[in-house]
């Protein structure tokens, strides 16, 4: 089609931190879908207004590269969107974290990290980090019901949430887990590998002493472009 898709990223402030976000970019171009994709980041360069500056021919698809829709979606990306002066009305969908599908990729990762670490699947706590926050209940909504879709289908022995900035912590998360003998995989529902899900979650499951091990972030997961795929064939949110 003639239309541009921009993905929009949080952005981490560096370059590796914003990585999958440019490989998500070019794996959405390659498959022919639209006209041009570009990226936008909310902190950071290029702004949405940026790309979506020159592009005159179809509609503009805005795809949130986000794994909740807390403020950032609600506030930072709704106060990006008013800074722009659109040809016509954006088309704007849910964050890519909310789709139900995410809940099968995070169990398929946590599945596939099990096996090649040689532990048993089916004895494994799953572990789903988000980072929440108690300014708005909806950040940590998308970590929820991704848990009850997993919980649900009985791969693990157990399937969590922890959350860096409310409660259930991540720290306290950890440490109860010490006395455990179960081994214990976390996931970090981050878009990309920067300060949060990095060098954070490396140092937090690094000082745990039984067997836990971090995934990574779902954000740099291979397979995120076949789910933004899948995704970008819903109905957009109303635009105002």
């Amino acid at each position: 089609m003639d239309d541009l898709l921009v993905v929009v990223g949080h952005g981490t402030g560096s370059t590796q931190g914003d990585a999958p976000l440019h490989d998500l970019v070019s794996a959405l171009s390659e498959l022919g879908l639209f006209e041009e994709v570009r990226a936008a980041l909310l902190n950071g360069r290029p702004s949405l207004a940026d790309a979506v500056s020159g592009f005159a021919n179809g509609a503009v698809h805005l795809l949130p590269f986000l794994m909740s829709g807390g403020v950032t979606f609600q506030r930072r990306l709704a106060d990006a969107m008013t800074n722009v002066t659109w040809q016509q009305r954006p088309l704007l969908y849910q964050p890519l974290g909310f789709n139900p599908a995410m809940a099968a990729l995070l169990a398929g990762f946590g599945k596939s990290t099990a096996i090649d670490l040689s532990w048993d699947v089916a004895a494994c706590h799953l572990l789903l980090i988000g980072h929440g926050t108690l300014r708005d209940p909806t950040s940590a909504q998308a970590a929820r019901l991704h848990q009850q879709r997993i919980a649900a289908q009985n791969i693990f022995a157990r399937v969590d949430v922890a959350f860096l900035d409310q409660p259930p912590r991540l720290d306290n998360v950890l440490a109860d887990h010490i006395n455990s003998r179960a081994p214990l995989l976390g996931i970090g529902l981050f878009a990309g590998a920067g300060r949060h899900g990095g060098q954070d979650m490396t140092t937090a499951f690094a000082q745990v002493p039984r067997r836990a091990h971090y995934c990574g972030a779902i954000g740099a997961h291979p397979e995120l472009a076949t789910l933004a795929q899948i995704h970008l064939k819903q109905v957009p949110l109303p635009v105002g």
